[in-house]
Order: structure tokens, then sequence, then C-alpha cells
């Protein structure tokens, strides 16, 4: 089930009135750029392609006063950090998924490669993903009733994506 931003901010209050250090992002992160765009750039590299991540977010959750928290997802699967505006590699077969991480200031690279529904926790605000999976397979993109948000068929490179709404993930 995915946590939604106004439980993390009761969680967050609740830990504080009881006198409880609650990390936060550091406070720099709130002066960064104020457009979240995927750049679309891809260049291809071995057996996979190069894709980059969009600036940071403006409206992270250190700036709102929110505590914060590292996006997860279930079952588990690969990831890697890339710092803003950076760039990455995503392989062949792979479904890949930069979500803003506030705890360290970096996007969050999940790859997604094998076959599964996912589901996800504390993936919030704008981001983008890369479908490099084997060419006209499908990903599903779901929302908290289980209806569709985004599909995408591969190839589809550096897609812009709110992860808000979303709640799950099919890869294939």
């Amino acid at each position: 089930m995915k946590v939604r931003r106004k439980a993390v901010g009761l969680v967050a209050g609740v830990g504080m009135a009881a006198g409880t250090m609650l990390a936060t992002a550091p406070a720099a992160q709130a002066q960064a750029p104020d457009a979240v765009q995927a750049t679309g750039s891809a260049e291809r590299v071995g057996s996979g392609q190069r894709a980059t991540v969009p600036p940071a977010p403006v409206n992270n959750r250190a700036s709102a006063g929110i505590t914060a928290t590292s996006p997860k997802i279930s079952p588990s699967a690969g990831y890697k950090y890339v710092v803003s505006a950076g760039s990455y590699t995503c392989d062949y077969g792979n479904l890949c998924t930069p979500v803003w991480d506030p705890t360290v200031g970096k996007w969050k690279v999940f790859f997604l490669y094998y076959c599964n529904t996912y589901s996800l926790s504390y993936w919030n605000g704008e981001g983008n993903y890369y479908n490099n999976q084997t060419t006209g397979t499908k990903a599903h993109f779901y929302n908290s009733s289980g209806g569709t948000y985004q599909t995408s068929t591969a190839p589809d490179p550096n897609r812009p994506i709110d992860w808000d709404p979303v709640w799950k993930i099919k890869n294939c």
C-alpha cells in the first residue's frame, strides 16, 4: 500500500511532539532548480541506453516541513542513486524508474527487470521512466483504485510522469 503525504505529515507531527528527532533532507535542497522536466536525451551505451534524470524538485519534503522518507518498492528491485540532472544506463530488458529521494537529495533509479506487479511506497512528485524492455513489452502504471493511470510500450525513452497517483507498476 502506498503511503500518502498526509499520512507522512501526521506521523512527523506525532514524532516531533514526542520529542523524537526525525531525519529530514538538507535545507540546501530547497534552493534547487524550479523546473522538473524529463530531458528526453538518451544515447546507446553497450547493451543499454544512457538516460538523464530531471533537475531536483523544488517542492521536496524538507522544504514543506514534512519528514523525509526514502521511496520503496515491493517486491524489491535493484536501484542506484543519480545526482540531479545526472545520467544513468538503463540496460536492455529493464523498465527504469527514477523517483526523487528526499533523504539523500538524489534520484533513486529502480531497475525493474523481472516481470512483476510492484507496489510503491513514498513515491511522490514528478519524475520520469525509461521503458527499455523487449520491443513491444507494455508497462502499466496503476492508480489507487487499480485503474490504469498510464501505459508505455517499449522502447519508450525518458517519459515524464507524476508519481503521486501511481500506486503500482506492472512492467510486463
